[in-house]
């Protein structure tokens, strides 16, 4: 049998989640890295890391950010470690979750139990400032965009891409607008319309906002529709 990815586990975390009612955001930006679930589970908002095993360097990783968030979890298949990383787990105050009969979807369907995840130590509750900029952090696109354990974070979610897709839209409807109109009309993560002005026309220039080409108009820049290849 194919053995799980990534995803397929954080897939089952996902679904457990769902199923407390939780508001779960995937593939988060967070200082010094990315979060590969944040969950709002009533006022609480939990973290939780997602590997195809139980490990010392995943236990590191959600140790290093358990301050972000009111619990910090790590999630895994069972394997061979799992009773003596439970000790470990729980003298750290971190959460662990077992995530049972996970299977590829490439892979054929052998067992019929369903998915399920197994809270073995619950995660020690923090009280903590740093709570309120992760919730900060925390946008609707990271319910859509790119689902958790995506190898290399192609959809990822990040403020330029959200400056890029408004730009595009506008654009699209609005052929032949100023460039300086468009930032203006958009909420653009820059610090203010004039670094976005700088900033998104070398982008432009570079090809690197998706459906978007600059034209000069004597002293005016007009966005139009780009074509795609």
């Amino acid at each position: 049998a194919m053995k799980p990815s990534e995803q397929d586990v954080a897939a089952v975390v996902v679904a457990h989640l769902a199923a407390l009612g939780a508001d779960i955001y995937e593939e988060v930006t967070i200082p010094g890295g990315v979060a590969d679930i944040v969950a709002r589970v009533g006022a609480e908002l939990w973290l939780i890391e997602v590997k195809t095993s139980l490990s010392l360097a995943l236990i590191v990783q959600a140790y290093g950010r358990r301050h972000l968030a009111h619990r910090t979890w790590v999630a895994a298949p069972c394997t061979r470690g799992c009773q003596e990383a439970d000790l470990v787990i729980r003298e750290l105050g971190l959460g662990l979750m077992i995530c049972r009969n996970v299977r590829s979807d490439e892979a054929p369907h052998a067992s019929y139990e369903a998915p399920r995840v197994d809270t073995i130590v619950d995660a020690r509750r923090l009280t903590s400032k740093r709570c309120l900029s992760l919730a900060k952090r925390l946008q609707p696109e990271h319910k859509t965009h790119a689902k958790a354990g995506a190898v290399g974070g192609g959809g990822r979610w990040t403020p330029f891409r959200s400056t890029c897709e408004q730009l595009a839209r506008i654009v699209t409807g609005q052929p032949g607008i100023s460039l300086k109109e468009a930032i203006s009309t958009i909420s653009h993560h820059y610090a203010s319309d004039a670094s976005a002005r700088g900033s998104i026309v070398a982008r432009i220039e570079s090809g690197l906002v998706p459906g978007v080409r600059m034209e000069r108009d004597g002293k005016l820049l007009r966005l139009q529709p780009a074509v795609s290849p």
